[in-house]
C-alpha cells in the first residue's frame, strides 16, 4: 500500500494487492476474492487514485489505470481496466460492463482537485527522501490519456455516441465505453493543458528574458518515456531498470544506497517532468520544435485559461450540490 491511503471498516484483501496511494477502499470492500476458482496466487493492482464505492466485490487477477472509480456492486469478473479516471459500472439488466473514462473531469472535479491538496498538506514526514506526486496532471497519468485516446480513436462510435471494446473484462459479456469522442476530445485538452502549465511553472522558476532563451533551456527529447509510480515517488522506467540491474549485479547494496537514488530521482522530477510535459505537448499538438514559436504559444496560454475556467466552474458546481442537498 502506497502513501495518502484511506481504507473504511470492514475490508477483506483475499489476494496479494498492489495499491498505488492517494486511495479510498470505501466501506465493506470485499477486493479481490478468489472465489472464480480455489487458486490462492491472485494479484491485484491498481493505480494511484483507487477509489471502489460501497460494498463492491472484486476478482483476482485485476488491474486498474489511475483514478478509476467503481460503482457499489459485484463485478464477477477479472477487469484490466486501461482507462485513467474511469467509472466502471456493472450494468446486470443489459448485463454488461459500463465504462466512462474521463468521469472525475465531467461529474467530480471538485473530488479530484481535493484529492491532490489534502494529501500534500497532510504529508506530516520530517524527512522527505521521497519526491512524492499528488497531481492528477502528471507523467503516469497523461501517459494514460495517451493510451486511452489511442484505443477510443480505432472504435466505431454508434449513433449515442458509444462504442463496444474488447480486453477489458474476462468474460463473453460486452464491454461499452460511454462518450467516446467527448473523452477523446477531454484527455487532448488535457494533455496538451499539462504541457502548458509546466512550461508556464518553468518560466515562473526562471524569468527568462526572452522566448528564444526560454526555449533553449528546456531540453530536447525525441520521444515521451514511460514512468513507473514507485512507492509513491514517479519514476521515468529507464532510472528503474538501472536501479533493478545495480540491485543485480551487488553495485546497490543496502537500503541506504536505495534511499539515495530515490533522493536524486527527486531531485531531478521537475527538469524530467518538464521534458516530459514538454514531448507530450509537441506530440499532441503534432507539431515539431521549429513549429513551437512566440505566437503559438500565445494561442496555447490563451486555451489554458479556457481549459482552467471551466475546470474551475466544475470545481464549484459539483462541490455546490453538497450544499443544495
Amino acid at each position: 500500500i502506497f502513501p495518502a491511503h484511506e481504507q473504511h471498516h470492514n475490508n477483506p484483501f483475499l489476494c496479494a494487492s498492489l495499491v498505488m496511494g492517494q486511495s479510498n477502499i470505501a466501506a465493506g470492500a470485499t477486493i479481490s476474492s478468489n472465489h472464480n476458482n480455489r487458486s490462492p496466487d491472485g494479484e491485484m493492482i491498481a493505480g494511484r487514485g483507487f477509489w471502489p464505492g460501497l460494498c463492491v466485490s472484486l476478482k483476482h487477477n485485476s488491474k486498474f489505470a489511475s483514478f478509476t472509480i467503481l460503482s457499489k456492486g459485484d463485478f464477477p469478473f477479472e477487469m484490466n481496466i486501461r482507462f485513467p479516471f474511469c467509472l466502471v459500472s456493472n450494468d446486470i439488466a443489459k448485463d454488461k460492463l459500463v465504462l466512462m473514462p474521463g468521469y472525475w473531469f465531467l461529474y467530480n472535479l471538485y473530488a479530484l482537485a481535493r484529492n491532490a491538496w489534502k494529501f500534500e498538506d497532510r504529508d506530516k514526514r520530517t524527512e522527505r527522501i521521497q519526491r512524492r506526486e499528488f497531481d492528477y496532471l502528471a507523467p503516469d497519468t497523461i501517459n494514460e490519456m495517451f493510451e486511452t485516446v489511442k484505443i477510443l480513436s480505432g472504435l466505431t462510435i454508434d449513433e449515442n455516441g458509444n462504442a463496444r471494446v474488447e480486453g477489458i473484462e474476462n468474460s463473453h459479456r460486452p464491454t461499452e465505453v460511454v462518450k467516446v469522442q467527448q473523452v477523446i476530445n477531454l484527455f487532448t485538452e488535457l494533455i496538451a493543458y499539462y504541457g502548458t502549465l509546466e512550461l508556464i511553472k518553468h518560466i515562473k522558476n526562471n524569468k527568462f528574458s526572452s522566448f528564444d532563451e526560454f526555449k533553449k533551456s528546456i531540453p530536447a527529447k525525441l520521444s515521451r518515456v514511460e514512468w513507473k509510480n514507485i512507492g509513491g515517488q514517479l519514476i521515468p522506467i529507464a532510472d528503474v531498470n538501472k536501479l533493478k540491474q545495480g540491485i543485480k549485479s551487488n553495485k546497490i547494496n543496502t537500503w541506504s544506497e536505495v534511499h539515495d537514488f530515490c533522493r536524486e530521482e527527486g531531485d531531478r522530477y521537475e527538469k524530467n517532468k518538464l521534458i516530459h510535459a514538454y514531448t507530450s505537448l509537441f506530440e499532441i499538438e503534432n507539431i515539431t520544435s521549429r513549429q513551437f514559436t512566440p505566437a503559438y504559444f500565445k494561442v496555447l496560454l490563451e486555451r489554458s485559461i479556457v481549459t482552467k475556467t471551466w475546470m474551475a466552474k466544475g470545481m464549484y458546481e459539483s462541490r455546490e450540490k453538497d450544499y443544495t442537498n
